[in-house]
């Protein structure tokens, strides 16, 4: 079951990390309610894994009060942007130093599945225009599954109507 759906659009000032910005959504995923700024937006960071570990995600996600929303596995095929990943909320139910309450402890079994979309005029940057993510109910365990099912276009009717049925342009 698709709980969610949304767009993040790379941001104009990102600083030394490519931030994003969600752009258009579909459904309601409560704990990223816990996510929005001050300014009302969900805006995430592109960032480098915090360990380098072999079997650990190419990229991370890292959210509002340096949450690290999720790992992106499969973020690279042989070196280059693979155009598709997949993570996991963080499992534990707090983060940080401070002892912070997680808002994904409840969800931490779901999956999440990346479409990502390089940058058109530089389609060998590893930091891409937009990507688009999927929260997929309690499938954990299955998630690089799904991800090879996203690649071989397994979600592409769900993506169309969800794409269809984004709200953009407002405070979501």
């Amino acid at each position: 079951m698709i709980r969610y759906f949304c767009r993040f659009t790379k941001a104009a000032n990102g600083g030394k990390c490519p931030k994003y910005a969600i752009t258009e959504a579909a459904g309601h995923y409560p704990p990223m309610d816990e996510l929005r700024g001050r300014d009302g937006h969900i805006t995430m960071f592109l960032m480098a894994p915090i360990h380098e570990n072999l079997s650990g995600p190419e990229m991370r996600l890292q959210a509002k009060l340096s949450l690290n929303f999720t790992g992106l596995r499969s973020y690279f095929d042989n070196g280059k942007l693979s155009g598709f990943a997949y993570g996991y909320p963080f499992d534990k139910p707090t983060f940080s130093s401070k002892g912070t309450p997680n808002p994904f402890y409840e969800y931490r079994n779901d999956a999440f599945l990346f479409l990502v979309h390089p940058d058109k005029a530089n389609p060998e940057n590893p930091i891409p225009a937009a990507f688009e993510m999927l929260v997929i109910a309690d499938a954990r365990p299955v998630a690089a599954a799904l991800c090879k099912q996203l690649s071989m276009g397994g979600f592409d009717s769900d993506l169309e109507t969800l794409r269809r049925a984004a709200v953009g342009g407002v405070l979501f």
